[in-house]
């Protein structure tokens, strides 16, 4: 008598494609990676950004020490571009699959684990994705304010124009919310949990992800013509 063989498959495909991004484990495992990737070179370019606040020749010293190290500033941007490029291939896809596995709404919708940042991954990440656009242009002078050749003339003069500032801070309120869904998914997409410190994981990715933010957010205001003057004014 013939037995009906039991299928032992542990990855199931949503996709009837053959291709690798159609597994959701494999997809969530390739934006937990490449994300915590971008997280540690978020906390070493705020470290190295730091710079400006000692003023241009310090800032051109540290320019000069990473060119003259090109096996370590090239390798650390190799390695970002590629977290950025698998994060930017895979995050969208797997929000689709995701909108596109429950078509026909809720009659009445309860979110329990879920919360507004987590549904509004796509909006954070493309607030994040146009703010990049744009530092990358101030970094690399295509977009000039200083109307000089200075990077650090540039950067500080970004920070006079109401637009600019206003995008710089947005992307970085964008960036906590981000990070904050983020960092929480990657942990239990790593199998980072255990019983007795599972309820530690929010909390940290809240410190992380607000956290770097705050840096951020205050490492651009000190650099405003504003609070410079207001600080000259209190010493």
């Amino acid at each position: 008598m013939s037995q009906t063989p039991i299928s032992t498959n542990i990855i199931t495909r949503e996709s009837p494609l053959p291709k690798g991004w159609a597994y959701s484990v494999i997809r969530k495992f390739a934006m937990a990676v490449s994300g915590l990737v971008l997280v540690a070179f978020l906390f070493g370019h705020w470290a190295g950004n730091t710079v400006l606040l000692q003023g241009e020749v310090a800032f051109y010293e540290y320019y000069s020490w990473l060119q003259s190290h090109p096996l370590l500033h090239y390798s650390v941007w190799i390695a970002i571009s590629i977290a950025l490029i698998f994060h930017l291939a895979v995050g969208p896809r797997h929000w689709l699959q995701n909108r596109r596995a429950r078509p026909i709404p809720y009659r009445k919708k309860t979110n329990q684990a879920t919360n507004w940042a987590a549904r509004s991954m796509m909006v954070s990440g493309t607030v994040l994705l146009l703010f990049i656009i744009v530092h990358i242009a101030q970094v690399r002078g295509w977009l000039n304010f200083s109307g000089s050749e200075s990077l650090f003339q540039n950067l500080r003069s970004g920070f006079t124009h109401w637009p600019v500032l206003t995008l710089y801070l947005l992307g970085q309120l964008a960036l906590a919310f981000h990070l904050y869904h983020g960092l929480w998914s990657q942990f239990q997409t790593l199998g980072i949990h255990h019983p007795r410190y599972n309820y530690l994981r929010r909390p940290l990715a809240v410190v992380i992800g607000v956290g770097i933010a705050v840096l951020n957010i205050t490492l651009v205001l000190l650099n405003t013509e504003a609070v410079q003057n207001f600080l000259e004014k209190l010493t």
